[in-house]
């Protein structure tokens, strides 16, 4: 005992001088977009100042949090990391570490009026409270009528360490964050460990359906980065992008430009394989031992892992053999199963007759030869190689959902009505051109008025003017020009070409001209239409008329495909508020 409380008030004084002498500093860690690799924000995160002091930060809040000094130390903790944010951009967020206990202190809420931000040149903006249980919530009521207040306040709420400790289900559902941060350990390997992989993706659809944007933390490995850039993830953190510092740096040039390639790798593939996808785009981990390993540990391995239903053997990387669960067991079960094959590598055990397949095979071809195997395989798992290595398998559900959609995008190809490409083909063609080197100008027609037009004069005649639209377009293509029907009244044409003016004002003078057929003479007398707005009042609808937002490539260029469909969504909005036709390109 004596020993104990000789540590612990070493540890006691040890703090009381961190607290009394001021001895922490705040470094920074770039929190970083995976789909451009701009900053975001940095995390505050806290370190002693003081070289003398013999204690660690973990051992510091634990410390803390056994002499009752919490509230003293994260005051501080909080108070350094403001200080120095006046330093960060004013676009960027600082994330800040809470107790979720104290969250709802009137002290804390008093540090964070309108007043004490600005003293350090922040708005509630800027702020994004990094919610940390490191214990269970003391008084729930509180802490939610906090997490709604602050949110009322525009603060942003992140809850940290998603998948361990306390941040469970309950409090997602309850605090409804603004983001979520996966934590770190389910971040490692998340390349090779097929589990890791499938709560990765399943929280990514979780937070697109929710709302809510994921931060991946821990982040050591080119791997593990191009993994979470391809299930979605939206934000990285961890030392390959970006080690803690007491400046607020930008990450490396060269990291900026590796997250853009796999950005756009992965999304060029998404679109190609939305029509046609190929088999190595299904390909999961899955889990391979080597070819020398004894089957008695392998053996023992499954006992341990139920998960594990099939495993494939590799030699130098390639794959030389596969097996299911029930293969081994069947081998080492019945009175001498053990005892015959316990010595044995694996490689004396194997099944060569499985199906293996090339990375880039249409899944439809792989589908029709998996369907031809023996009833015993038939529903195995297919082993994929690229370059003549193993990369993983396809399982034969994944297999078949593929080609269900496959099926389905293909009958959505056209538009019933127009004969023109409709989404799938559209968005290929858009990331060909935005993704590549050659001019181009991609130009989105929208008809005003139309949902006035459709009320008053029916479907058939809606149907009409749809018509008329596209082959108008079709009539203005001297070029080539790839046109499709979005859906609806959005028409889009593709120029591989800059100057699409002469387009659209040719598209304008037939669309004028043509859709006077289309309104009784009263209508047309009078230059509008009487119908109901979306709201359900009576209102004045002028003729129908063409707006036209275009983008060329002249003089912009894109890393990626969100800002170019915000750059155009933004156009589209500017031209639809001008009066009668209109167009506008940049």
């Amino acid at each position: 005992m004596k020993v104990r409380s000789t540590v612990e008030k070493i540890q006691f004084d040890t703090l009381k001088k961190i607290l009394e002498g001021g001895y922490i500093k705040s470094v920074y860690q770039p929190i970083v977009s995976l789909t451009d690799g701009q900053i975001f924000g940095y995390e505050a995160l806290s370190r002693i100042s003081n070289d003398e002091i013999e204690m660690n930060i973990e051992e510091m809040f634990r410390v803390a949090d056994r002499m009752n000094k919490s509230w003293e130390l994260e005051t501080l903790c909080r108070t350094k990391a403001l200080e120095s944010s006046a330093h960060m951009d004013i676009q960027k967020k600082l994330f800040l570490n809470v107790n979720s206990n104290i969250i709802h202190d009137p002290e804390f809420q008093e540090g964070f009026t309108k007043s004490r931000l600005n003293a350090y040149g922040l708005d509630s903006d800027n702020v994004i409270f990094e919610i940390t249980e490191r214990v269970a919530v003391i008084d729930n009521n509180a802490f939610l009528t906090s997490i709604n207040h602050y949110k009322s306040q525009n603060y942003g709420i992140a809850i940290d360490d998603v998948g361990a400790g306390y941040s469970g289900l309950n409090t997602l559902t309850n605090v409804k964050p603004n983001l979520l941060k996966l934590d770190m350990n389910l971040v490692r390997d998340i390349n090779t460990d097929e589990i890791k992989f499938a709560l990765c993706k399943a929280m990514v659809d979780f937070g697109k359906n929710a709302g809510i944007q994921l931060i991946a933390e821990g982040i050591e490995t080119e791997e593990e980065l191009k993994t979470l850039i391809k299930l979605g993830v939206d934000f990285g953190q961890g030392y390959y992008l970006g080690i803690p510092k007491e400046s607020f740096d930008d990450i490396s040039a060269e990291r900026i430009a590796a997250i853009t390639e796999y950005h756009q790798k992965n999304y060029t593939e998404k679109a190609k394989s939305s029509v046609y996808p190929i088999i190595g785009h299904l390909a999961k981990p899955g889990h391979r031992v080597s070819h020398d390993e004894s089957a008695a540990s392998i053996y023992e391995t499954l006992k341990q892992n139920p998960a594990i239903t099939d495993f494939t053997i590799v030699n130098e990387g390639a794959a030389v053999g596969f097996m299911t669960r029930t293969d081994l067991s069947e081998i080492f079960g019945g009175r001498y199963g053990y005892y015959l094959h316990s010595r044995k590598s694996i490689q004396q055990l194997i099944k060569t007759d499985f199906l293996r397949v090339n990375y880039n095979m249409p899944v439809d071809q792989v589908s029709r030869i998996s369907m031809q195997r023996s009833f015993e395989q038939l529903y195995h798992p297919i082993v994929v190689e690229k370059e003549n290595k193993y990369f993983g398998i396809v399982t034969v559900k994944d297999l078949l959902d593929a080609c269900t959609k496959v099926e389905i995008d293909v009958a959505r190809h056209s538009n019933p009505l127009t004969g023109l490409p409709g989404n799938l083909l559209i968005e290929k063609e858009i990331v060909n051109r935005i993704f590549g080197n050659q001019p181009y100008c991609i130009t989105y027609y929208d008809i005003d008025n139309f949902k006035a037009y459709n009320d008053t004069y029916g479907f058939e005649n809606g149907d009409l003017m749809l018509s008329l639209v596209a082959n108008i377009l079709k009539e203005c293509s001297t070029q080539n020009e790839f046109i499709g029907h979005i859906g609806g009244d959005d028409f889009i044409v593709i120029c591989d070409y800059h100057e699409g003016e002469a387009y659209c004002r040719s598209a304008i003078e037939k669309f004028s001209r043509g859709i006077t057929s289309l309104y009784r003479n009263e209508d047309l007398e009078n230059g509008y239409i009487v119908s109901k707005n979306r709201n359900g009042v009576t209102e004045s609808f002028p003729i129908a008329s063409l707006s036209i937002a275009g983008i060329s490539n002249k003089t912009n260029t894109y890393q990626n495909i969100d800002s170019f469909s915000h750059d155009i969504a933004q156009l589209k909005k500017k031209c639809k508020k001008q009066k009668g036709n209109y167009f506008e390109i940049i």
